[in-house]
């Protein structure tokens, strides 16, 4: 994309650092302190109202305001969990800047250089285009509803009948007195003040997907470089040969460790992730099912959303787990025709590649597709129950 063009193929994931640094989660204290004050803004406008006022007395709209409140939750849960994590995710880009820079003294051409600079732009390409489908997907659910609302007042504008529709909200609440459903002006202030809110929301549910992708796809070509270099070990001899190793296993070393991290900032988020996409889930097709609406356009971009990331979520743990082919390229590697201190630290190596890595939630079970496959029927089981009981 040429929007903010990767300016330096070498650089640590620059385009996702920039936009943590942009809305508070790095830098100095000015930044944490736009963080806080981002996400009590969104818990005034978005969450609190829910809370505080109560729910109308339809059981579709109760439905489809828990399904707004869990994911709302969801997304501010995620962000917490992450700023809490920030000094570990400062570790690992640290390790894969080291890496990087050792990389980056390497001739141009060099294997090496090609798969970092590869990966690199991929990340930043990707990462480009999923903020760019969660700020269509916030914008279609904002003003989808806008434009509803205006078509209704425009229609109606002139009728004297007391039964008039009522406007379309963004969300199934009651705003601080203010009637958002029959007052233009009040809808009005409510779109203008609320749109900052869902506009935020969108932000940090973008940043949470784009640090686990650009993270994973970094590490990936971690280990990409430990199996290229394996590949070609049995070519060298005598000290050249030792000091290769020993780079070898600091580089094997660094990338378990930035696996270590990785695990460390995110199994608690995986598990919020694993348990709200059920909650939200049910109660979304609930609410859908139980009376289609044109309100009901906002849910089902949620769920789309929704849907997508915990998906993309679940590939990317398993392409993290598969794509650790050290053991299988220290088999190649012609290791038996190495001294046997050579040997002795394959050894090593092998033992170390041959244990699992990868996401966990809350160090209960591995986050694979397997996985969403079966929350997916699970969320489907426990919906068929309930909907006949409703």
């Amino acid at each position: 994309m040429k929007f903010a063009p990767l300016q330096d193929r070498m650089a640590v994931m620059p385009f996702t650092l920039r936009c943590l640094r942009l809305f508070g989660l790095r830098g100095d204290r000015r930044n944490r302190v736009h963080f806080v004050l981002a996400l009590l803004y969104r818990v005034l406008l978005l969450n609190f109202p829910k809370l505080a006022f109560g729910f109308r007395d339809r059981i579709d709209l109760v439905i489809r305001s828990i399904s707004e409140l869990l994911f709302q939750i969801h997304i501010d849960l995620r962000a917490v969990l992450f700023a809490t994590k920030l000094r570990e995710f400062g570790e690992l880009a640290g390790l894969l800047r080291k890496v990087y820079n050792k990389v980056k003294t390497l001739d141009a051409d060099s294997p090496e250089r090609k798969i970092i600079e590869a990966s690199n732009l991929g990340i930043d390409r990707r990462s480009k285009s999923y903020a760019l489908y969660v700020a269509i997907a916030v914008t279609v659910f904002f003003w989808v509803p806008v434009v509803q609302t205006t078509a209704i007042w425009l229609l109606n504008r002139g009728s004297n009948s007391t039964d008039r529709p009522e406007f379309v909200t963004m969300m199934e609440l009651e705003f601080y007195g203010l009637d958002t459903r029959g007052n233009i002006w009040h809808y009005l202030v409510y779109a203008s003040l609320s749109s900052v809110a869902h506009y935020y929301s969108a932000v940090y549910f973008a940043l949470s997907g784009m640090v686990i992708f650009s993270c994973i796809k970094s590490i990936a070509a971690l280990f990409e470089l430990v199996s290229t270099r394996l590949a070609t070990l049995h070519e060298l001899s005598g000290k050249e040969l030792r000091e290769e190793l020993a780079d070898l296993v600091e580089l094997h070393v660094n990338g378990l460790r930035c696996i270590e991290l990785l695990e460390n900032i995110n199994n608690l988020a995986m598990m919020v992730q694993m348990v709200n996409c059920v909650l939200i889930w049910i109660s979304m097709f609930l609410s859908i099912s139980t009376n289609f609406t044109p309100e009901v356009v906002s849910l089902l971009v949620l769920l789309i959303v929704m849907t997508g990331e915990t998906y993309v979520l679940c590939q990317l743990a398993t392409e993290l787990s598969h794509n650790l082919t050290v053991a299988e390229s220290i088999h190649r590697s012609e290791w038996i025709q190495m001294p046997v201190d050579v040997q002795k630290g394959l050894a090593m190596m092998l033992q170390r590649a041959q244990k699992r890595e990868g996401l966990t939630a809350a160090k209960f079970f591995y986050m694979d597709v397997e996985r969403f496959g079966r929350v997916a029927q699970t969320s489907y089981s426990i919906f068929i129950v309930l909907k006949e009981r409703i």
